[in-house]
């Protein structure tokens, strides 16, 4: 299990770690190892073959993956043990109260804040709140994201993705709004189906604050207040990006890396809530 710790630790670094990279690589099957290099050269430029080796050697004696003369895969057994591990946590989380984490007896009109000085910081936590509201929504009601641009799937589109899924499996409605239509942003929405993830991108600017994201999941928002020197920094990449390469995500990555004052708020607040998904009908 240590290894685990030792891996997931470093889930969200300035520059992608190799080891975080052979997981991304190997996450949906077996590979070649000189691919494998290649793949990893696409995001690292720089990384060379005997830093690769280095690191599926460690990897190799954690027994997080097993390796033959020319091919590389995840370890059965670490998959398991990982396995193990998030379903105990989930069970352990789902029955234990946790002081200014369990948001959800936030009664009506209640709300609780939470500051982190790097977005990547705010974004775990974001995700953990995400992923609780979302499971207890019921699968009637829809989810209403708006973001000033959707650059969450272009850095970390497998577990975009798997969300995505997730809630398709769960036959839940999700409408995202973007609040810009650079190139970008209308490149984005390629990932939703337009059945049960809606999509749209506009010029229209739903909130006057360009660093302002919400998601609405019933009667529950979470809030977020992005750096605003971080959001500006968003703003120009978009801007400026009209390919996104290897070269464009690790430019991206440093962006949100950054540190400064970020802020996330959960709150309980139906009107609210309602005003929200009030401007989502003109576009859907």
């Amino acid at each position: 299990i240590s290894s685990i710790f030792a891996i997931l630790k470093h889930m969200f670094p300035k520059v992608p770690k190799i080891e975080d990279l052979i997981l991304q690589v190997l996450e949906n099957s077996p590979e070649d190892t000189k691919i494998l290099i290649e793949k990893i050269r696409i995001v690292r430029p720089k990384t060379s073959k005997q830093a690769v080796y280095k690191a599926l050697k460690k990897m190799r004696i954690d027994e997080v993956i097993v390796q033959t003369r020319e091919q590389v895969a995840l370890s059965d057994v670490w998959l398991k043990k990982l396995a193990d591990f998030v379903e105990r946590a989930q069970l352990n989380y789902r029955t234990t109260v946790h002081p200014g984490i369990n948001f959800l007896n936030l009664k009506q009109g209640e709300k609780i804040a939470y500051t982190f000085k790097t977005f990547e910081a705010a974004d775990i936590f974001w995700a953990h709140a995400f992923g609780v509201l979302s499971e207890v929504l019921p699968k009637t009601i829809p989810l209403f994201l708006y973001n000033p641009h959707e650059w969450f799937i272009l850095v970390r589109p497998e577990s975009e993705i798997f969300l995505f899924e997730g809630l398709k499996k769960a036959g839940k409605q999700l409408f995202v709004i973007v609040g810009n239509k650079d190139h970008l942003d209308i490149h984005a929405g390629k990932y939703f189906d337009g059945k049960s993830l809606h999509y749209f991108a506009t010029d229209n600017h739903l909130f006057s604050k360009p660093n302002y994201y919400v998601n609405v999941f019933g009667d529950f928002l979470i809030e977020v207040w992005l750096d605003e020197r971080t959001s500006v920094a968003i703003d120009a990449f978009y801007k400026n990006t009209k390919e996104f390469d290897g070269k464009a995500k690790l430019e991206l990555l440093e962006i949100i890396a950054r540190k400064g004052k970020n802020k996330l708020v959960i709150n309980h607040n139906k009107r609210k809530a309602d005003k929200i998904r009030n401007m989502f009908k003109k576009y859907f």
